[in-house]
């Protein structure tokens, strides 16, 4: 794929595209999409019910669609949670292609997945520590994606399989501790499994810091008491 030096070099491919697709889709009326339409009013067209969400279109048309530029749609592509939707389709070339809907659901996923990881830094910035341990892990409260209810796991560790399985539309963001997080629904047994371990080990290594915590305090109180008690006689 050439790179363009602008994101309006770029758009360009997608606005030819689009073209394309309105001719195909529309091939014995005319449908007013030409080459002389802005990048904005080729969005909105592609944007609205005259191209309906089962249609496929390929990713530099899906680019300008989401109003990404070339750079950022490739790299989105590439990385995974969310599953990039776009495909190469047998007989059609090096090209890969989505359906409308897949892609703007694609698009929803990146930016809760961009919500989160803002809410992270901001809770990071707030001076809450970074989780280091699952003693810590017990202690803080965290970023867990939720489905209609039922937990899939934690932002930062979750199975990209429990990712892929829910609809991007149902997915929430919620900030519990373990202990809130595992008083709910889990959607995996096994993940909720994971994270009960961890709440024990977590809550061992808890008890055993307070335990060196007051063995100094403990030893103070009785040096105090030796210094205060009467001679023996």
């Amino acid at each position: 794929m050439t790179m363009h030096a602008t994101t309006e070099g770029y758009y360009e491919e997608g606005i030819k595209q689009a073209k394309a697709l309105f001719d195909r889709l529309y091939p014995r009326k005319s449908h007013g999409v030409d080459l002389t339409l802005g990048a904005d009013a080729i969005r909105a067209r592609v944007d609205s019910d005259e191209v309906p969400g089962d249609t496929l279109i390929q990713s530099s048309l899906a680019d300008l669609l989401l109003r990404l530029g070339q750079k950022v749609g490739i790299d989105r592509r590439k990385l995974s949670p969310p599953p990039s939707p776009f495909k190469k389709i047998k007989g059609r070339g090096n090209a890969a292609w989505a359906t409308k809907d897949e892609a703007i659901r694609w698009d929803a996923a990146w930016h809760l997945r961009e919500g989160a990881s803002d809410v992270a830094q901001r809770l990071q910035g707030s001076g809450a520590k970074a989780v280091q341990g699952k003693a810590a892990m017990v202690r803080q409260k965290l970023l867990w994606i939720v489905a209609h209810g039922d937990v899939l796991g934690w932002i930062e560790d979750l199975p990209v399989s429990l990712f892929e399985q829910a609809k991007v539309e149902d997915l929430a963001i919620h900030t519990w501790t373990v202990e809130q997080a595992l008083h709910r629904p889990w959607r995996s047994v096994d993940e909720r499994d994971l994270w009960v371990n961890r709440y024990e080990a977590g809550h061992r290594l808890l008890e055993a810091e307070i335990r060196r915590l007051a063995l100094p305090a403990r030893a103070g109180t009785r040096a105090r008491a030796d210094e205060t008690s009467p001679p023996d006689l």
